[in-house]
């Protein structure tokens, strides 16, 4: 293991250790000390969600209590914030607008606010939903502005279906037939998840892109915002 691969570990570790530990402060000096060591957002994210992935997985083995869980998203919620201000860039050249969505019956948000946080540092403007339905979030958009690109989540297995429910009603939709559709989360750490709802231009169709990291996902929006640029 390297060196650096060590101190990332380390940062995991003891971020983990801070908001197990209900210790709100030590979490946020952790991700102090990571901007301060020079860190990239989309390195300080990647290490937030490993170990909001974590604490995910504690609260399904029944090591943790909802409570436990929720403070923990909450803290990490608060740091994405925190780091997104601390190195906040802007862009002049505006790349597109995003909307990203959790799936209806998920609630979990983290990994998308962070994607919205990275993708506004690209010169998107982007809006997350976090409550209602997205059948009624669709026809808001409809009546108003162009979406270029939809950024649909899943945590959980059980979720990947309503995630080709999602991208039906998206495909269904005449003002948003241009519009690129892009897919991610925990549920779909293993990419031949993506047959499931169609990934790739070999399979059905109803998603363009599917995403394991925040890194795939840039790069794939980086062709959207390309093609805006030259048309």
């Amino acid at each position: 293991m390297s060196r650096r691969q060590s101190a990332l570990d380390q940062y995991t570790s003891d971020y983990l250790y801070a908001v197990l530990n209900k210790d709100r402060g030590s979490a946020e000096k952790v991700v102090l000390t990571m901007i301060g060591e020079g860190l990239p957002l989309i390195e300080v994210y990647h290490i937030l969600g490993r170990a909001e992935v974590e604490v995910g997985s504690l609260w399904e083995k029944g090591s943790i209590t909802v409570s436990d869980e929720h403070y923990a998203t909450d803290v990490t919620i608060g740091c994405v914030a925190m780091a997104a201000d601390r190195l906040r860039t802007f862009r002049r050249e505006a790349a597109g607008f995003a909307y990203l969505s959790p799936v209806d019956g998920e609630f979990h948000v983290v990994g998308l606010l962070m994607l919205s946080e990275l993708l506004r540092r690209e010169g998107w403007d982007t809006e997350l939903r976090v409550s209602g339905t997205l059948q009624s979030a669709l026809k808001a958009l409809g009546a108003g502005r162009r979406v270029d690109l939809f950024c649909l989540s899943a945590t959980m297995s059980s979720n990947v279906s309503r995630v080709a429910e999602a991208a039906r009603m998206i495909r269904g939709t005449r003002a948003f037939m241009d519009a690129k559709i892009l897919v991610g989360g925990t549920a779909f750490q293993d990419k031949d998840a993506g047959g499931t709802v169609g990934a790739g231009p070999e399979q059905s169709g109803l998603v363009d892109f599917l995403a394991t990291n925040f890194s795939e996902a840039l790069e794939f929006a980086k062709t959207i915002s390309n093609r805006n640029r030259h048309t």
